[in-house]
């Protein structure tokens, strides 16, 4: 396992990588420091999934340090690709040895569904700004997140294909992730419910699967008129929307998950022209989500911002916040963490925790556009 420990201001990296093997102690304080574990994916397959992240997490403590004097240390941790296994180590260590207050992450849902009895036995909050599993809403009562429930996603994409007049729906799916299964499941009932059909259903048994061409070959031959791709890789998805155009496919493909890395781009080139993705609606019109985007413009040259910055923010801020205002115990940090998201301006939209943990946020469906990430205008 490897181990970053990091005291903040002194945070900001160039790229997630740069936090492997980097360790460096808290300074010396006459305050117990704010401990904050981090469960990401900073190596393997699914490190875009992490990419915003560290750079949320950094922005947020900055900020958090203008408003406190107590020191803020981050323990960051690798869980290797979603490896659920490691996921139960990293946590192990975070409730045993680190003593963290609060712990941001991770990153598939089936690394956060494995974190979450750790969290849920020791009392401490887990808040997750990536994973998406609707299962997570029922995952404990110490666990949260700033993000959107798969539920949103799946019915908006079920009702985007209907309203766009595609009755006959085929689903290609990565069965490795809890998150994928339940939206693939999702759509499949919202869509049917329409009065859709769902024609055929092919799986992604692996995330280093590249050729997909048989399954492809059996979804051209049900003659779809609408392709969900159910499959978080970056580098899947350009395959298959390449491969799937090389085979004569014409039907529109959606995708219920925000997919806003360049390497599909890279990978597929027009074949993803057109594709449509559902991510949460951060508000662009607002003003603290436009401020962060720009510091991070500013400061790292990249215009295209990584996916869940904000959600990454913000579930640093109210976790922090709520540490602050507690009397120390983990069950008043819990208590106070509902209260300060009452009251909490999140730069990714509405950050005010239900019974179960969620938030209600709208959902942003955008598209591929002459190459570009872009808003969906039907």
């Amino acid at each position: 396992m490897q181990k970053t420990v990091v005291l903040i201001p002194i945070f900001l990296i160039a790229t997630i990588l740069l936090f492997l093997g980097c360790t460096q102690q808290p300074a010396p304080s006459a305050e117990k420091p704010v401990k904050i574990g981090v469960l990401a994916d900073l190596s393997g397959d699914y490190v875009h999934l992490s990419r915003g992240l560290p750079y949320g997490i950094g922005f947020a403590v900055e900020d958090l340090q203008k408003e406190t004097s107590r020191p803020i240390q981050v323990i960051m941790e690798d869980q290797k690709s979603c490896d659920t296994r490691e996921t139960v180590t990293i946590m192990n260590k975070f409730v045993n040895i680190d003593n963290v207050d609060i712990i941001i992450g991770g990153s598939c849902s089936s690394t956060t569904l494995a974190a979450a009895p750790i969290a849920n036995k020791s009392k401490t909050i887990l808040i997750t700004p990536l994973s998406t599993a609707s299962s997570i809403s029922d995952a404990g009562e110490y666990v949260f997140r700033t993000t959107i429930s798969d539920f949103l996603r799946y019915k908006a994409a079920a009702q985007l294909a209907y309203d766009s007049g595609k009755r006959r729906m085929a689903i290609i799916t990565e069965t490795s992730n809890d998150a994928a299964t339940e939206i693939s499941s999702g759509v499949k009932k919202s869509f049917s419910t329409l009065g859709g059909e769902i024609v055929i259903e092919e799986q992604v048994p692996s995330k280093s699967e590249t050729d997909f061409r048989t399954q492809l070959a059996k979804i051209k031959a049900a003659n779809p008129d609408v392709l969900i791709f159910s499959v978080t890789s970056p580098k899947q998805v350009g395959l298959i929307a390449k491969q799937a155009k090389e085979l004569g496919f014409s039907a529109l493909f959606i995708m219920p998950q925000e997919i806003e890395d360049q390497e599909i781009i890279n990978i597929a080139g027009d074949a993803v022209e057109g594709l449509i993705y559902m991510m949460p609606g951060n508000p662009p019109e607002s003003p603290r989500y436009q401020e962060l985007k720009q510091r991070y413009s500013e400061k790292y040259n990249d215009n295209v911002v990584p996916i869940d910055l904000a959600e990454s923010y913000d579930a640093t801020m109210l976790g922090v916040k709520a540490v602050l205002a507690s009397n120390g115990t983990k069950e008043d940090i819990k208590s106070k963490l509902f209260e300060v998201s009452k009251t909490y301006q999140g730069v990714s939209g509405s950050v005010q925790f239900d019974e179960k943990g969620d938030v209600n946020k709208t959902v942003l469906i955008k598209t591929i556009k002459n190459g570009q990430f872009v808003e969906y205008k039907p």
